[in-house]
């Protein structure tokens, strides 16, 4: 995350990072979001699923539950492989994707 300039920083079980969408609402705005550091142990042979949102993030299409991270949502997204692409551009693209469908 550091090399891809994600700016990543831990707090309370969380890895936050900010990045920026390329399409949809949020496009051209710099997002926070987040991936809890538990769902990392096993980087990057099995990608995180859960992908941590601000609340005042909303997604047409998604199963979410409460984020441990106070006003947050976490948001279910499965990858199943990132064949060979580098996981960490990988996963920055997969997050950009799924904030490309933000409504707000």
């Amino acid at each position: 995350m550091v090399r891809l300039g994600l700016r990543p920083r831990m707090e309370a079980g969380l890895v936050l990072y900010s990045l920026e969408p390329v399409e949809g609402a949020r496009a051209g705005t710099v997002v926070d979001t987040a991936v809890a550091a538990d769902e990392l142990a096993r980087w990057p042979q099995v990608p995180p699923h859960w992908i941590h949102l601000p609340g005042a993030v909303t997604l047409a299409r998604t199963n979410s539950r409460l984020s441990p991270r106070s006003g947050w949502t976490m948001h279910s997204r499965q990858v199943a492989s990132w064949g060979n692409d580098d996981p960490g551009v990988a996963w920055a693209s997969h997050v950009r994707g799924v904030l490309g469908e933000a409504r707000a």
